[in-house]
């Protein structure tokens, strides 16, 4: 007996829909490419409940008369192409027939419809992929489609649908990509029933850009154009970047795809000017002759196939490049910088300040020995401890929110007044003698009595201290001190980032920020007490906004994640030489924390290295 059968067409429709139409978002895609195609000067989307109530289109575009309104949800019905050589040179959004009918199998579809000739204009109804009604009624120039009870007949898939919120987000995300590549329309989006951003056509690329952007203003612009294709980027100086790939953006032939080749063109031209975990900000708009790519290679035509993607990724290098090196603002950062992000950089330079201020102020030239005569163990790190008191050890890095690497007068004088003594004594026995700093990173320590050297990575260690500092205040207080600023930080924002400000506005003071959010703006009042006051508020904001955005969920969890990021700003950076007070202030402090042997990231704060495995080395055994 035959095992294989035929599916019904019951089945295969659907199975075919759901390659097509998997959320309320991909609605929203394809019906805004069919608007796009049908040359509107304005599109409207209204959404109510995620689009899984309602998801309407408007536009004044050409229209469809009744002939071809009856035709337009069956399967591989197109007005796009009419032969296969016309599947290597589509210049359309939509092609290939499948949008409307994959809609129609799993909704209830309307359809409204009139051309500018014609008196009245004509109205289908179609559900779950079968006519209901067809009838002439009276219309606007343009179309009007209504997609309601999305899934109605596919529960597994409903069910597997997430908040209306998040449905929403994603709309929203899908709806931004469209208006961004089409300046010269005009785009509405509808939130139940309540407008909830409007684009007004607008003149370039970038205009368009800012108008969805206001914090983008400041974007650098390169061209290249050649007979065959014509590059055209937007992209960001290093003082700005994100901590994902959110914003990088590319679109060929005005598609917005996921040209994953091409973003490794964006990070080798930032390569020095960026620490990894840090993202520029490109939008790459790439115009080629359709017969030099394939659009048809993914259901959502979510990807393209270039034939020469090669000269395309160096062009895009080219461009970035040549355009950062004539940005003044760029410095470019060695190999011991590149752990440094924009913001950190600004705090490394007031670190760099208070460090020369200090008049070369040192410790010792000569170390110390050690103590030979008391008994200590060092089974773990833990354990050690230190013969030089805790109050003899001047607080030239205080990790306390107040004076965070500030030296204040008071502290000045009192290393004036010991600096002396200190000398004096430096014969006094150590049980751990600080070695010196290597890369101006790592801080090298010799245990004798282990026979062992400890070495610390600065910057990851210093992290943790402040997390743990902070990690005991949120637990224990519920939120963060601040510090008010004198004058209040006011910024441009794009819609994106001032709905997740609103909604997470609880999360944002708990770390020590308040601000008031208006439609278009932001005014910071206050941030984190530990925050030095030269830090980048603007882009801090943006970067936790970004951290936000990827959670489905918040908690008192993720909330000490976003910590981890804020403490990383505040940290001793790789690249910043430190005394030995310095030195033995930041071990100290690491010994009165727990969890001190690795970074909020997880990355290890210290290592040792046993003198027999440096005698092996050098083969002395």
């Amino acid at each position: 007996m035959a095992k294989i059968d035929v599916l019904p067409e019951e089945i295969s429709s659907k199975i075919a829909a759901g390659e097509v139409i998997d959320s309320p978002s991909s609605v929203v895609r394809e019906l805004i490419d069919n608007s796009i195609d049908a040359e509107s000067t304005k599109i409207t989307v209204n959404v109510i409940e995620g689009g899984k109530k309602l998801i309407e289109v408007v536009d004044d575009g050409i229209g469809m008369d009744k002939e071809d309104i009856e035709k337009s949800y069956i399967r591989h019905a197109t007005s796009k192409i009419k032969s296969i050589d016309d599947l290597y040179k589509i210049t359309t959004m939509g092609f290939r027939g499948e949008a409307l009918t994959s809609i129609a199998e799993v909704s209830e579809l309307e359809i409204i419809s009139r051309t500018e000739n014609q008196v009245e204009g004509h109205k289908i109804t179609v559900k779950g992929g079968k006519l209901i009604e067809s009838a002439p009624t009276s219309s606007i120039k343009g179309t009007i489609v209504r997609v309601k009870d999305l899934f109605f007949n596919m529960p597994a898939r409903r069910n597997f649908l997430k908040s209306d919120l998040t449905e929403y987000k994603s709309i929203f995300d899908i709806f931004i990509k469209k208006a961004i590549v089409f300046p010269e329309i005009t785009f509405e989006l509808i939130k139940d029933l309540k407008t909830d951003i409007i684009l007004p056509k607008v003149n370039t690329l970038h205009d368009r850009i800012i108008s969805i952007y206001p914090e983008l203003r400041s974007l650098n612009h390169k061209v290249h154009e050649d007979p065959n294709m014509k590059i055209e980027i937007f992209f960001s100086k290093p003082t700005i970047s994100r901590p994902t790939r959110s914003l990088q953006q590319v679109f060929v032939n005005r598609r917005f795809v996921e040209a994953k080749g091409l973003l490794g063109a964006f990070s080798k031209a930032y390569a020095n000017y960026l620490p990894r975990g840090s993202y520029p900000i490109v939008f790459c708009f790439i115009t080629i002759d359709p017969s030099l790519i394939d659009v048809n290679i993914h259901p959502a035509k979510k990807e393209v196939k270039f034939r020469n993607e090669g000269k395309i990724f160096h062009y895009i290098v080219e461009l970035i490049s040549n355009g950062l090196k004539e940005t003044d603002q760029v410095i470019e950062i060695n190999e011991s910088e590149l752990m440094l992000n924009p913001i950190e950089k600004n705090i490394k330079r007031s670190i760099e300040t208070f460090l020369q201020n200090q008049n070369k102020l040192k410790f010792t030239e000569t170390p110390p020995p050690y103590d030979k005569t008391e008994e200590t163990k060092f089974d773990e790190p833990k354990n050690y401890k230190f013969t030089y008191g805790i109050d003899e050890i001047p607080t030239s890095i205080h990790t306390s929110t107040e004076e965070t690497f500030e030296i204040n007068k008071q502290t000045q004088e009192y290393q004036s007044e010991h600096i002396s003594q200190i000398r004096e004594e430096k014969a006094k026995e150590f049980e751990i003698r600080f070695v010196g700093s290597i890369f101006s990173t790592y801080l090298i320590f010799e245990i004798a009595k282990e026979n062992k050297i400890m070495v610390i990575d600065q910057h990851a260690l210093h992290e943790r201290i402040i997390y743990s500092q902070k990690y005991k205040e949120l637990t224990t207080k519920g939120n963060l001190e601040k510090q008010n600023l004198l004058i209040p930080h006011r910024f441009k924002i794009s819609k994106d980032y001032r709905d997740t400000l609103e909604e997470n506005i609880k999360i944002f003071e708990k770390l020590g920020f308040s601000m008031n959010i208006n439609d278009d703006s932001v005014e910071v009042l206050s941030i984190p007490l530990f925050f030095s006051t030269e830090i980048d508020i603007e882009n801090t904001l943006m970067e936790l906004c970004e951290k936000i955005k990827e959670d489905e969920s918040i908690n008192i969890e993720n909330i000490l994640e976003k910590l981890a990021s804020v403490s990383c700003k505040s940290a001793i950076k790789g690249g910043t030489q430190l005394t030995s007070l310095e030195a033995y202030k930041l071990l100290e402090d690491a010994l009165s924390i727990d969890d001190r042997y690795t970074c909020p990231h997880g990355r290890p704060t210290m290592i040792y290295i046993e003198k027999s495995t440096l005698e092996s080395m050098f083969m002395r055994r």
